[in-house]
């Protein structure tokens, strides 16, 4: 019973070390973002990461191992907030209202806030490393569920699912290119313009 207390500050201090690397990662994520968004996504270096948050090169790699798997922290963050956006309606709405809640979220996140612009770029460029790829795919996997649900109901048509997903994303990825807030039209209106004519395409046919 004498070990109890010890092993408990043991454990805590393991646990605020656990935090501690996790914070330091989510500052190292958003400076690579900065970088990623000024040098662009081939000319980056982990050296210029470094640099923004003031560590080494060898520093920097205790919390991230690559280039690639800086990127892939960025996509993460993307398909998380995504999942929250889905997790509001995903009870109360069908398939067309999750369609439109994904794409709504989907643009909101790519044009307004920086690491969704920079996952953006990483969805469209041809990168191909599986710590990248990964949560790309588990984000394609919820989109290919609510294609799936909706052709199984009747609402959406019947269509190559593979396709179909490829399609939506590749023209959500492609609003920052050409979107500006200072347009004639709000984020909003072209989300709901753009939202509106792929659910559209989508949709089965009396």
């Amino acid at each position: 019973m004498s070990d109890a207390p010890g092993a408990a500050v043991t454990a805590e201090s393991a646990e605020r070390r656990v935090r501690r690397r996790q914070s330091r990662r989510e500052l190292i994520v958003l400076a690579a973002v900065e970088v990623f968004r000024e040098m662009g996504l081939e000319k980056a270096t982990l050296e210029a990461v470094g640099e923004r948050v003031g560590l080494s090169k060898a520093s920097l790699y205790y919390y991230v191992r690559s280039k690639e798997e800086l990127l892939g922290h960025v996509v993460v963050h993307v398909v998380q907030a995504q999942a929250e956006a889905l997790a509001r309606v995903a009870s109360a709405g069908g398939p067309e209202e999750r369609l439109r809640a994904f794409c709504e979220s989907h643009l909101r996140i790519i044009c307004t806030d920086p690491v969704g612009q920079v996952s953006a770029r990483v969805a469209l460029s041809g990168i191909k490393d599986d710590v990248v790829r990964r949560p790309l795919h588990e984000y394609m996997s919820r989109l290919e569920a609510i294609l799936r649900d909706g052709v199984a109901a009747g609402v959406f048509r019947d269509m190559d699912l593979r396709i179909a997903q490829h399609s939506i994303i590749a023209t959500l990825n492609a609003v920052p290119l050409w979107f500006s807030p200072e347009g004639r039209l709000t984020l909003d209106e072209v989300a709901a313009q753009v939202t509106g004519l792929l659910v559209d395409g989508t949709l089965a046919r009396p």
